[in-house]
Parts: structure tokens; C-alpha cells; sequence
């Protein structure tokens, strides 16, 4: 935990795009510029720890912009009580409660399905959750783009972790890194053997991937394409954990898109791997011929070193 006390350099007038006295502050603290678009008229010039150069309006820094120092400090997985304890560092006298600190985390995040609540940090938002009160940086192309609804929030483009994010917002203690876990174990099994999925299952080598994590462009980023003994593409999409019926429309999705740029014609498969699948997902399955549903087993086994 970084507790580098915050050195105020006091008012500079900022233009347009960055003003030589905000460049010349900056470069004498030896720190890097900050983006010019969260710049308002008149800041104060702050340097945080090592590298961060932070900016805020009349000389106050609110609370939403305590936790952007926090986080630029110290850029990995945070706990509520680690960036409460960050921001009680840089203010000593603790200037917004931990339950206001607590708040401003969820509407700041992306994809917290309490967000919607806090409109005003929604539209300032760079945390993703990662659900039992742990936040990092949000990566739009890691974790995808999230609008809020009125009853709370919505993928609006996928990528290679955004339907997980979305399916532990409100998920158990250290659900998200546990999927993640499993999903990029799973993937790197199967990759040499496929044929456990489906006897002649085997990787599809026409993209410059080579079948694996294929990247759309437009529906998101594939988990691995196959191709089964009667040459038929068949996508495989990996879940760690429980499933719920989104993901029947996230391989629908990647299915059309082969449909249409891969298969010359021929009907495209679906396997769906989880460890377990709700009944929604079964129904939804049932409606969907080409698409299968394989369960898989997590075994452990112990040895004394």
C-alpha cells in the first residue's frame, strides 16, 4: 500500500489542450502529464507517489477523484477497506465516510449492477467490478462496454471476459478469479485434446490464431473453433462455474458469424462447456439443435511433497 503524500503545487490555468505552466509544473515534479480532456479551467496540480500527476477542480478534490488517485497508485486488485485505507492516507482528516467511499466504488464501476443508483459517478465510471467488494481499472477491450438500464446494467459488446464479469457482479467471494481460472485451464486442455469433447474433434487452423481466442471484430472474441469429423466448424465456447441462459445468445452470436465469414455454406455447431448448467439454459437448449451442452468435473488430487 502506497502512502506517498499527496504535494500541491497549487492553481494553473489550463487551455485547450495543455498550457506551458501545467507542462513546466509537471516536468519540474518530473512526473508524466495527465490526460488534457480531465482538465478543467482552473486546477490545482497534484503528484501522487511515483508517475501519477493528478488534477482537480477549485483546489477540492471530491471523493470520485480520491479513489482515480488511489487506483492510478496502485494499479491491481483492490478491496473496499484497501482503497478506504488509500484514501484516509492521502486525507487524514478522512473528509467522506467509509459508506460514501463504498458507494462512489459501485457507481464508478461498469458493470455493478447497483451502479444505475448513482448516475452521476456512473458517467465518470473506470472500475470494473470484480464482485465481494474488489474493484481494478476497467480495460473496455478486456471487459467490454456497459450502459446502465433502469433496473441496472447491459453488455453492449462482448470480449474475451465481459459475459463472465457480468454473470459474478453480485457473485461469491473470489468467484470472478476462480473462472477465470478454470476457463483458461479448460482452454489450455483441451487445446491438444478435443476429442474428448467429441471423437475426430479437432482444432480449426484457417485463422492466424489457429483456432483459438479468434477475435470477431464485431461479436466479440471466440473461445475455440473446431472442426468435427464431418468437417463441419463447430464453436466451443468454455464457462468456469454455473451458467445461465446469456451465454446460449453469446454463441448463437459467434455461430452467425462463422455462418457467414467461415463456413462456405455448411451449418455451424455449438458446444457449451460449463460445470454446470440452470434449467433456463437446458429450455433454451432445446431450441436450439446444433448447439451442445457437455458438463465437466473439477478432480483434485494431493500429494505430500
Amino acid at each position: 500500500m502506497s502512502n506517498a503524500p499527496v504535494r500541491d503545487v497549487g492553481n494553473v490555468p489550463v487551455d485547450g489542450s495543455c498550457s506551458a505552466s501545467l507542462r513546466s509544473a509537471s516536468s519540474e515534479l518530473g512526473m508524466r502529464m495527465p490526460p488534457t480532456s480531465c482538465a478543467p479551467p482552473l486546477c490545482r496540480l497534484a503528484a501522487v507517489g511515483k508517475g501519477v500527476v493528478w488534477l482537480w477542480e477549485h483546489g477540492v478534490m471530491n471523493c470520485r477523484d480520491a479513489i482515480r488517485v488511489a487506483f492510478e497508485a496502485n494499479p491491481r486488485v483492490l478491496k473496499t477497506a484497501e482503497v478506504v485505507g488509500l484514501v484516509y492516507a492521502q486525507h487524514p482528516d478522512q473528509p467522506w465516510k467509509h459508506s460514501s467511499i463504498a458507494a462512489t466504488l459501485i457507481g464508478l464501476s461498469v458493470n455493478h449492477s447497483s451502479s444505475h443508483h448513482y448516475p452521476t459517478e456512473r458517467r465518470h465510471a473506470f472500475l470494473f467490478s470484480l464482485g465481494a467488494g474488489r474493484y481494478r481499472m476497467w480495460d473496455p477491450e478486456r471487459d467490454g462496454t456497459w450502459e446502465a438500464t433502469p433496473t441496472g446494467v447491459q453488455l453492449v459488446d462482448d470480449s474475451e471476459e465481459a459475459v463472465i464479469a457480468d454473470e459474478v457482479i453480485d457473485g461469491d467471494d473470489g468467484a470472478t478469479g476462480m473462472s477465470l481460472s478454470l476457463e483458461r485451464d479448460l482452454e489450455q486442455s483441451l487445446l491438444t485434446k478435443l476429442d474428448l469433447l467429441e471423437p475426430g474433434l479437432r482444432l480449426y487452423d484457417g485463422t492466424p490464431s489457429g483456432g483459438r481466442q479468434i477475435d470477431t471484430g464485431v461479436v466479440g472474441r471466440m473461445d475455440l473453433l473446431a472442426v468435427d469429423q464431418e468437417g463441419r466448424l463447430v464453436v466451443i465456447e468454455l464457462k468456469g462455474g454455473r451458467v445461465d441462459d446469456r451465454v446460449c445468445g453469446q454463441i448463437l452470436r459467434y455461430m452467425g458469424w462463422v455462418a457467414k465469414n467461415l463456413a462456405n455454406g455448411e451449418r455451424v455447431r455449438g458446444i457449451i462447456v460449463a460445470n454446470e448448467f440452470t434449467e433456463r439454459v437446458r429450455f433454451a437448449a432445446e431450441a436450439m439443435p446444433d448447439v451442445d451442452l457437455v458438463r465437466y468435473e473439477v478432480q483434485f488430487s494431493f500429494s505430500k511433497d
